[in-house]
């Protein structure tokens, strides 16, 4: 049985992957205390405008990375639905996961449905680099150029 935070979840997600803008606000609520923020990202972007300017910069950046999911907290206490999820994250030509983004999102119950009200998203930890094929300086061993 699919609940309402997987229904949000599935929602995001397609917007997010198909990186189509209008998908994407349509799951936000209109609301002027709207909060988002990406990661790496010098500030947090506030209100309808601004959240969808900053979408619009995530999907005008080449988004060719695979994204795997994983739910690791949720609540859903009324009208709110609180979320952490943890993204594992292959870049173009890695075979396995490089590195993770951690996100915390609220989602509201509204007559329109389930409406985006917070979404915080942070680099997560990176695994340890391998030494093979690492530059090491003093003749670290077997060095590649």
């Amino acid at each position: 049985m699919s609940t309402d935070s997987d229904r949000c979840l599935t929602a995001y997600y397609a917007a997010f992957r198909a990186a189509d803008i209008e998908q994407m606000m349509a799951l936000w609520a209109e609301r002027p205390d709207i909060v988002c923020i990406h990661p790496g990202s010098p500030r947090a972007h506030r209100g309808v405008a601004e959240v969808m300017e900053s979408w619009l910069l995530v999907f005008a950046r080449e988004l060719n990375i695979g994204i795997e999911p994983k739910l690791v907290g949720r609540q859903e206490i009324g009208e709110v639905i609180s979320l952490v999820i943890e993204e594992a994250i292959t870049r173009p030509g890695d075979v396995a996961p490089t590195g993770s983004i951690l996100i915390s999102q609220t989602w509201r119950r509204q007559d329109a449905g389930w409406r985006l009200q917070f979404h915080h998203a942070a680099h997560g930890r990176r695994p340890t680099p391998s030494r093979a094929g690492m530059f090491m300086p003093e003749g670290g061993g077997n060095t590649r150029h």
